[in-house]
């Protein structure tokens, strides 16, 4: 973890040293970080859909084989071999934490007390927004992902529609997790969920025609 931690401090100065602002270092340097996660993140997304493609199959085969309950084990057998391998692609996804939360950390450290071009109307990216402009953008940025698969186009598989619940929940969340954080978590979050987001339409427009089986 201090290896992870020590090498992004550095890249987070040399990014700093050469751009002269340390917003735009630190979106720099959580570009990088995601793009270098970005073949576990794939490999995550399809695992996903997998299992949800396995489900839906496992569902019908109960059906199907209802009344036969020798030839529903035999079938059920060969999905389940199938669910256990998608789901390690699952667990991928936890080669992510140590990174990201070094990285978070990393930006927390922050020694220097500067502002940004990126966010003019602040002094210091380690203090709150007081206009609270980055909580609500954080807040809309969050909830594009989910907003996706209403897009006739960019719809993959079916998927569960989200709630009035769902929608008021991550606005409340995305709100309070930046309210008080500094400017600079601000940036991290936002940079973050734009990635995302990009990442999302990305590997939907390339898996659209690339059907799961």
């Amino acid at each position: 973890m201090n290896i992870i931690f020590n090498l992004l401090n550095t890249l987070l100065h040399y990014l700093f040293n050469l751009t002269g602002d340390l917003g735009i270092a630190i979106v720099l340097l959580t570009v990088t970080v995601r793009i270098v996660l970005l073949p576990v993140s794939i490999k995550q997304k399809t695992s996903i859909v997998q299992q949800h493609i396995l489900s839906k199959k496992i569902s019908g085969i109960k059906e199907k084989y209802k009344n036969n309950k020798k030839k529903l084990e035999s079938e059920m057998q060969k999905y389940y071999r199938q669910s256990t391998k998608s789901m390690l692609g699952c667990f991928v996804s936890l080669l992510q934490l140590p990174i990201i939360s070094s990285l978070y950390f990393v930006i927390i450290k922050v020694p220097v007390n500067v502002g940004t071009i990126i966010i003019p109307w602040i002094a210091s990216i380690k203090t709150p927004d007081k206009y609270f402009i980055i909580p609500l953008i954080y807040a809309l940025i969050s909830l594009s992902p989910n907003l996706l698969s209403y897009i006739k186009y960019l719809k993959t598989v079916e998927w569960v529609k989200m709630t009035k619940s769902n929608l008021i929940f991550i606005i409340i969340f995305s709100i309070f997790i930046t309210i008080k954080a500094p400017v600079a978590i601000g940036l991290y979050f936002i940079t973050t969920s734009l990635f995302s987001l990009f990442e999302e339409i990305g590997y939907r427009l390339y898996m659209k025609d690339k059907p799961l089986n």
